[in-house]
């Protein structure tokens, strides 16, 4: 079973990881555009090609090391990806404390920073964790079979609901279906 949810972390981070550089990389201008609108960190352009270059990397990485077998440079591809994820989680929280507005910068749509972009990189970071924990059981793409379709099913379906959460709540909210507090962009 721990393999499963190992399993299913790991794959899951790493195809967010290649999501958000493709949605990067179809909006090249949009990350740093929304890390312009924040007002909080310098070289906006620069800071956005390195994000957009370790999601990509990261998101790369860990998918050669499922296809060799794992090992050492998965758990560094994990490392990494939740390393971001962190980060990301931290630039949120910082810009909610600040009030702080603008748009999330996360794809091509023009979603406003919410507390649930920090919840999804929060649930990320723990994917992570949890994939690195027990990463030795983590069933590579080199190894088909039932477990791995099991595996794939489940993190491409956990990965598409993760990208969309921040999209689908946004517009639960603005319909009134939430409290404030929880969807509210920043100011």
């Amino acid at each position: 079973m721990l393999a499963l949810l190992a399993g299913v972390a790991a794959y899951t981070v790493l195809f967010t990881m290649l999501l958000a550089c493709a949605e990067h990389l179809a909006e090249p201008s949009a990350l740093s555009r929304a890390l312009a609108a924040h007002r909080v960190i310098p070289a906006t352009r620069a800071v956005a090609a390195a994000v957009i270059a370790s999601e990509g990397l990261l998101g790369v990485a860990g998918v050669v090391a499922l296809l060799r077998d794992g090992g050492r440079p998965l758990t560094a591809a994990l490392a990494g990806s939740g390393a971001l994820l962190v980060l990301y989680v931290g630039y949120g929280l910082r810009l909610r404390f600040l009030g702080r507005s603008g748009p999330c910068g996360c794809s091509r749509l023009e979603l406003p920073m919410t507390g649930w972009v920090v919840a999804r990189a929060a649930i990320l970071a723990g994917l992570a964790l949890l994939a690195l924990a027990w990463a030795d059981s983590i069933v590579p793409l080199t190894r088909p079979g039932a477990q791995l379709a099991i595996v794939l099913i489940a993190a491409a379906t956990f990965t598409l609901l993760l990208w969309h959460l921040p999209a689908a709540m946004h517009e639960h909210h603005r319909r009134g279906g939430l409290p404030g507090w929880v969807s509210r962009p920043a100011r």
